[in-house]
């Protein structure tokens, strides 16, 4: 995932080189706009299924906006790219979560014992439990002290899925059964696109307050496999839980930009 966004950088880097060949007339601009926010679903990925505590994900999250760089080479125009590490506190919940329903869906009947790679905390202080990034072609218009810049990105949003299963051993009986729900794959990489405006207001020449508006778009197609295995015979049955969402969220945030010509 990480190579993405190196790649994603690098062109932007270029792009913005190349481009200002063409506008000699205009000295470039770099602007770095580090920020805090949420991340406000519209409409969400998880719906309360015993797979959802398998997700490295939150559809309710907050973001830090780790690292940004926009290069203008044009007056009006420039080119930016984003990075941001994203959390939720229910994060860090979903392992004793799944735990708990696997124990109170199957604890009347069976004894249980429960397991999850949720229960691996992979938080990372620059990542966060999940990330997207984002490069994007950006238009400045400033009034006085006053600016909006208008933006639309493409980009990537990356979480991981987990595994869990349990093993059950049947109250009075020999009988075992394994239960197992696993998506087949841990890192998921979705497409987005986005609308975006930073506003504010300037502080100083090289130092502007500002406010972050983005809502951003991707699709998932994330199938996780319940399989019921009895040990004595081998013999399984199978279920599926689908996360085929077309998934809209808002970003609400703030931060400063710091001007450096």
């Amino acid at each position: 995932m990480k190579s993405i966004f190196t790649t994603i950088l690098l062109l932007c880097l270029y792009t913005g080189y190349s481009n200002s060949q063409d506008s000699l007339n205009y000295k470039s601009k770099w602007q770095i706009r580090p920020n805090y926010g949420v991340n406000i679903p519209i409409t969400k990925i998880l719906d309360g299924r015993v797979s959802d505590n398998l997700f490295e994900y939150d559809d309710n999250s907050s973001y830090w906006q780790v690292l940004s760089i926009a290069y203008f080479f044009h007056k009006h125009w420039g080119v930016e790219f984003n990075f941001q590490g994203m959390t939720s506190n229910n994060i860090s919940k979903r392992a004793d979560a799944f735990l708990n329903i696997m124990k109170s869906e199957y604890g009347n009947n069976y004894y249980v014992t429960p397991s999850t790679g949720a229960s691996y905390d992979d938080f990372n202080p620059f990542s966060g439990n999940f990330e997207r990034g984002f490069i994007g072609l950006i238009y400045k218009y400033e009034k006085k002290r006053f600016f909006i810049y208008p933006k639309f990105s493409i980009g990537v949003n990356s979480f991981y899925t987990d595994w869990g299963k349990a093993i059950l051993k049947e109250k009075n009986s020999n009988n075992l059964l394994k239960v197992s729900i696993n998506s087949g794959k841990r890192p998921n990489n979705h497409l987005m696109v986005a609308a975006s405006a930073a506003l504010g207001y300037k502080l100083t020449k090289r130092f502007y307050l500002n406010f972050d508006l983005m809502t951003s778009f991707y699709k998932t197609n994330i199938t996780f496999t319940k399989s019921i295995t009895d040990l004595n015979t081998n013999i399984s049955t199978i279920e599926s839980f689908e996360y085929k969402k077309n998934v809209l969220t808002l970003s609400v945030g703030a931060g400063l930009i710091f001007v450096i010509k």
